[in-house]
Order: structure tokens, then sequence, then C-alpha cells
């Protein structure tokens, strides 16, 4: 009864302030069929529900008035549902995403045919993939809704770290060209090669629900990036003493870079792998040799 009262006094208060507002108008110039029409419509679902709805439409103006049920009445409050129109309307920030976050996984070096056989001239390449790691933070997510969130183009920045560590056997001589020696008289104990990347993703995203916590959500495309640090140490023992060298500057990379990268998850679990597609070096005597990456992503909502 409450609710029906509320509902009327609604009603009239609506149409007497339409009338008063529209009788203001300027009659010698408005005829009575060209007067905006008032339409009033009520939506009432029933004795359990949250809430009415009354629309009351005034020519090209729509009045929408909600009321809520009172809570002492025992009634559930409705949970809002977003709609995938309702999210194409939230601008182009990340909603959901699975970008943001800190991939960690393994690294190595492919050949110019992408398989890990590099051949007995550039064999010394090869590192040891038990602690070749790989980390890489992923920030700044922006997405580009094509069908809600269900499918949208992601981008956002990249700071990728390659960590390709050697047994020791042999040292690393980078530059203009690129070569190894025995390390006779040296007990290396570590020898490892960093090269670090800025990186701008430009991927297709997919996802087949609303919920992080159950959709299954596929991601592919390009990260293009540029170098902007690398480095070359050794750490070994001499003569009783332990020496530590590094080597930093020209070291014969590639100055821009570019990823292929897919990543695949089912819930906040994500999975990825990605490979160069330009050379690792531009020096003169080394082959076409590539970067790949594999891990574990831990995204950040």
């Amino acid at each position: 009864m409450k609710k029906q009262a509320f509902q009327l006094f609604t009603l009239f208060s609506a149409a007497f302030f339409t009338s008063t507002a529209f009788a203001q108008q300027d009659t010698a110039r408005t005829s009575i069929d060209e007067r905006p029409r008032v339409k009033i419509e009520i939506d009432t679902l029933g004795e359990k529900t949250t809430a009415d709805t009354t629309r009351i439409s005034v020519g090209n103006t729509q009045i929408t008035i909600i009321t809520k049920s009172d809570p002492s009445d025992g009634s559930v409050p409705a949970t809002p549902q977003v709609t995938v129109a309702q999210q194409s309307r939230r601008g182009t920030k990340a909603q959901l995403t699975w970008w943001n976050g800190i991939d960690l996984g393994v690294n190595g070096i492919l050949s110019s045919n992408y398989d890990t056989r590099l051949g007995d001239e550039f064999g010394f390449l090869e590192p040891e993939y038990g602690s070749s790691r790989y980390i890489g933070f992923n920030f700044a997510a922006a997405k580009l809704r094509l069908v809600g969130d269900y499918v949208g183009l992601t981008t956002g920045l990249t700071f990728q770290i390659y960590n390709f560590k050697y047994s020791g056997d042999q040292s690393l001589v980078l530059g203009e060209e690129l070569s190894a020696f025995p390390t006779d008289g040296r007990n290396v104990r570590k020898s490892k090669l960093r090269a670090s990347y800025l990186g701008l993703p430009l991927m297709l995203e997919f996802n087949t629900s609303l919920i992080p916590s159950k959709s299954l959500h596929i991601t592919a495309g390009v990260i293009g990036k540029v170098r902007i640090d690398n480095m070359y140490k050794e750490k070994y023992r001499e003569d009783g003493s332990n020496f530590k060298t590094s080597v930093k500057g020209d070291l014969g990379f590639n100055r821009w870079g570019a990823d292929a990268v897919v990543r695949l998850g089912y819930g906040w679990v994500t999975v990825f792998a990605q490979a160069g597609l330009l050379p690792l070096f531009d020096n003169n005597n080394t082959p076409d040799v590539h970067t790949f990456a594999a891990g574990i992503a831990f995204n950040i909502h």
C-alpha cells in the first residue's frame, strides 16, 4: 500500500510539474497537436520485487523514477548486473585485462630457424636453461573495447630483463665480432649476459566471461621494444683470490627488438610464451639468433 501510494503521488507530482512547465510556453505559436505528449509507464514485478520503475516520457525527454523496497519488509536488495552496453560506455581504461603484473620464466636463444640448435660455430651462445631466467614488469594497461570486455585491443608498457647464464668453460668476446675463448688458468664461477628492454605491446584479447575468476582469456600480438641496457659479467677465482669483471656499452646487441607473444589463462592463472622477431645481435659475423622466453604471469588488478 505504501509503495502504491508513493507511486501515485510521484505520478501526480510529475504530471503537475510537467504540465506547469509546458503551460508557460508561448501558446500563440504552438498548436495543440505540436505540444509534447506525456507518456507514463509503470513496471511492477510483483510482491517480491526489490524496486519498481516509473518512466515518464515528455517529448524527447524521458524521466525514470526507481522506487526501492523498504529493507524492513524482509526483501533482499537486488545485485546490480553489468551489461556489455554499460561496460562499453566506460571509456577505454582497462577494466578486465590481464596485462598488469609480473612475468617470471626461463629464457634462451634460438637459431635463425627458431630452434635451439645453434651449430658448432656458435654453440657457445647456448645458455644453461636451468639458471637463465626472464623477468618482465608489465604496467600501464589500457584497453580499446571492440565487443564489451569480451574482445578488445590491449596495450601498455613493459620492462623486460633477459639473463643468459653460462657454465664458465669459455669467456665471451662481444662487440663488433662475437667469439669465445677457453678460460685457461681461471676458475670461472659465473658468466652472465644480460639485456634489458622497454617495450610497448599491441595485442588482441579475448575473454569468455566478465567474471575474472571464471574467464578463459587468450591474448596474442606483438611487443615493439628498444634496448636500454646490456652487460656481460664474470666472477672467477685466480691465484687464490676472487675477482669480478663486468663489461657494458656496445656489446653488439641490436638496438631495436620485437616479440611475438601469446598469453593463455583461466581465472588468475596465466602462462605466456614469446619469441624475438628481430635478430638479437647486429654485428658482422654473427648469424641471426633470436631470444625466447616462457613462464607464468602473476596478474595485478
